[in-house]
């Protein structure tokens, strides 16, 4: 889903970058299948962010034009609420088109804030955690700026993190 306007802080609509697709996943990978807060099923090996741990959150993304910073929004499914925040800067333009974005995700903020400390991820390490409380869902949502500031059309994922406490 690509919606126009922006979360970024960029100073207007971008004409030479467009983010194409994207896919993310976390640290976090269920083992078995398990009933959401509105009882829905979540499938065994679905991501998750533990909300009362650190997550390590992996974007890879495909875009067309020269990328400097990623920012992500993320928004609650039942509440609407929303989050914005700056995922990653590449520091020089990056003209690649395509490569993994890695951040960390505190505790007990699902998903208020990152760490500063973000980073490029060649692989992830899963972990299977026990889930002891489903406290909601989140929708992710990406946003590119150029190399003058400007942001890129928003990409919306399909269908809502699961967000839970686990140990």
């Amino acid at each position: 889903m690509t919606f126009t306007g922006g979360f970024t802080p960029g100073s207007g609509a971008s004409n030479s970058l467009s983010l194409k697709e994207f896919a993310y996943s976390t640290q976090y990978r269920t083992t078995t299948a398990f009933t959401d807060q509105n009882g829905n099923t979540v499938q065994a090996g679905s991501y998750v962010i533990c909300d009362n741990l650190n997550t390590e959150m992996y974007v890879d993304l495909k875009w067309q034009g020269g990328l400097s910073k990623l920012y992500v929004q993320f928004e609650g499914l039942t509440t609407g609420d929303r989050r914005n925040l700056e995922f990653y800067s590449y520091g020089n333009v990056d003209y690649s088109g395509s490569g993994r974005a890695t951040s960390t995700l505190t505790p007990a903020t699902a998903p208020l804030r990152v760490l500063t400390q973000n980073k490029l991820s060649a692989q992830a390490i899963v972990v299977n955690p026990v889930i002891v409380r489903v406290k909601g869902n989140t929708y992710v949502r990406m946003q590119g700026l150029d190399e003058g500031g400007q942001y890129s059309n928003v990409l919306t994922s399909a269908q809502a993190f699961p967000v839970v406490d686990c140990q």
